[in-house]
């Protein structure tokens, strides 16, 4: 099947089975291993303690119980070693001690630990092994089930998978476990690819269960097949034994809404809603469908009936009111904002945020920009970069650096100064990115990042002092920095007459990194200079060949040219103006040398 859709696609079913990851966390992996591992075995000493060893009692786990083996003073020493050995060595090392524990015990709590342990150490075989013991001692263990089956879909075991899950059937095992899995990996081609592979693979009587239906649908959906998991969802709802999940109905309704039947995906939500009332995984795509639908006052007064807690208020509201802020209903995404729990649990930087946009919809810049600047939480540099678009937008760009300057935290000051900046020499004013970047580095002079940030800025307005001057600070710091090693030599290779001295620091930067095309172009380029042309297309050759950029498509192009290899120059440039039509170094090098080119490309 086709999974290039699958990345639009929304998440369907809750979360809740065991995944590896999950299964590690819940087991608390971060406790501190001696005091878990002393609490274990006290644990299994008092239990130990209170059996009649003449009558065993048998061990509980859930429904379920099994039978547990007398302990013994070797039983409990191999223990206590296994646990030491744990401590000293890790997961990997303890491993075979604890399995050797617990699958002579038999004992749950033993093999339960075991599993722990795999799972700590990140290896699949012990996963497996772990999880084939714990079906051994309790046949009809959905959690080992899960665990095993998530190892099989990894490893592209499909039909091993299928074998699992018919055994899971057999031993009266649900098997919502496979749909909750394949819904935590939707975006991941091979496993998907692994699960459709074993759900084929299944004989007709596993095929007929619901959850494997369920998850074939959902794989239909994934694939664009919408019409076929409409046809499966519809049998599945008209089954009087099926469990009549949101999760069928997601499926259903979001396959009619990607056939553009949005009428009917908001009939089968409004159905779901009914059966199932006050589920937010079912209101939010809802909600959605309407304002899509142009029903925004339907959705609204469907989220203001709705019996929700503070935090699914929240959930749904902030959902909402960012769908209608992109279907440009602003007025009503303001009065959503209004019927918000006072009690915001640390989401007030999303909905002032969200505030702050449909005002700006309303060409409301002032107040916008007003309450952008109140947002310092997770949302401040997303906040800052909205301003400065702003601020361009009426007129105000001088204003930018004062307010990002204040604003921004002294962690995050390189990375946001890089993306101001950026932004300013996109609107062309440069100035304005150097004017940033040097009261920035005045604030941190720490900072590399913002300090090489200056040196490159200067040298575009001239003022290549200031990029020497700031490159030898870097190179004081950090001598064998390869960056700024071929930058100051290149700076004085193309601004001064030290053509020695600048292809000293040049061939130290190509010595420390040889594949690094802006390096290779500086020294094929220094070659030039000092007019020896074969070295010189050698090397601004390979470097095309490893970054085809203008700038270095003007370097080989005018190398070729100077050796009469018009042709090829020609070649070159056509082929970097394809990609880069204003290059500014491109476009003065065919100028100076074949200016009919810029003609013919008109």
């Amino acid at each position: 099947m086709n999974f290039a859709s699958r990345k639009n696609m929304p998440a369907i079913l809750r979360r809740q089975h065991y995944t590896v990851s999950k299964c590690a966390r819940a087991f608390g992996l971060l406790t501190t291993w001696l005091h878990a591992s002393l609490l274990f075995v006290c644990a299994y000493l008092l239990v130990a303690c209170t059996q009649n060893p003449e009558k065993p009692q048998p061990q509980a786990l859930g429904e379920q119980t099994v039978a547990t083996s007398p302990s013994s003073n070797d039983t409990l020493s191999g223990l206590l070693n296994a646990e030491f050995t744990l401590q000293r060595e890790g997961p990997s090392q303890a491993f075979e001690t604890f399995y050797r524990l617990a699958s002579t015990s038999s004992d749950i709590r033993l093999i339960e630990r075991l599993t722990r342990i795999a799972i700590m150490s990140q290896n699949p075989f012990y996963i497996e092994r772990s999880a084939n013991l714990w079906l051994s001692v309790v046949p009809n263990s959905e959690p080992a089930f899960s665990l095993k089956l998530q190892i099989l879909i990894k490893n592209n075991r499909a039909e091993e998978a299928a074998t699992l899950l018919t055994n899971a059937l057999r031993q009266q095992v649900s098997l919502r476990f496979l749909a909750l899995y394949l819904e935590d990996n939707i975006r991941d081609n091979d496993q998907v690819t692994t699960i459709e592979n074993a759900i084929m693979a299944l004989p007709p009587e596993t095929r007929r269960d619901q959850y494997v239906k369920l998850s074939y649908a959902h794989i239909l959906l994934l694939s664009g097949e919408y019409q076929a998991a409409i046809d499966v969802t519809n049998a599945l709802l008209s089954s009087p034994d099926t469990e009549k999940s949101e999760a069928l109905y997601l499926i259903l309704a979001f396959s009619q809404k990607n056939l553009e039947k949005t009428d009917k995906a908001i009939q089968t939500l409004q159905t779901a809603s009914s059966t199932i009332p006050n589920n937010i995984r079912l209101l939010t795509p809802l909600m959605e469908f309407l304002v899509a639908d142009e029903q925004p006052n339907n959705a609204f007064i469907l989220y203001r009936t709705a019996q929700l807690n503070t935090a699914e208020q929240l959930q749904v509201g902030i959902n909402l009111m960012s769908t209608l802020i992109d279907h440009h209903q602003a007025e009503l995404a303001l009065t959503t904002a209004q019927h918000f729990p006072k009690e915001q649990l640390g989401l007030s930087d999303q909905v002032q945020y969200l505030t702050a946009i449909a005002l700006a919809q309303q060409k409301k810049m002032t107040d916008a920009i007003s309450i952008m600047y109140r947002i310092t939480g997770p949302l401040r540099a997303n906040a800052t970069s909205q301003m400065a678009l702003w601020l361009y937008d009426i007129g105000k760009a001088d204003e930018i650096n004062a307010m990002v300057l204040s604003r921004t935290l002294r962690e995050n000051m390189p990375e946001q100064v890089a993306a101001i900046g950026a932004l300013h020499e996109e609107k062309g004013r440069a100035d304005l990115s150097y004017d940033l970047s040097s009261r920035a580095l005045s604030a941190l002079p720490e900072s590399n990042a913002l300090r090489y940030h200056k040196a490159l800025l200067a040298d575009r307005l001239g003022q290549w002092q200031v990029t020497e001057h700031e490159l030898r600070v870097l190179l004081k710091k950090d001598p064998d920095n390869a960056q700024y090693l071929n930058a100051l030599g290149y700076t004085l290779l193309t601004r001064t007459s030290r053509l020695d001295e600048a292809m000293r620091y040049i061939e130290l930067a190509y010595e420390k990194s040889d594949d690094d095309p802006a390096i290779i172009d500086s020294l094929g380029w220094g070659f030039f200079m000092k007019g020896e042309l074969e070295r010189s297309t050698y090397y601004l050759k390979k470097a095309w060949s490893i970054l085809p950029d203008a700038d270095i498509a003007a370097h080989y192009g005018e190398s070729l040219w100077k050796q009469r290899h018009y042709k090829e120059a020609i070649v070159v440039w056509e082929a970097a103006l394809t990609t880069s039509p204003n290059a500014p170094l491109l476009l003065n090098t065919i100028k100076r040398l074949s200016p009919s080119l810029l003609e013919d490309s008109k």
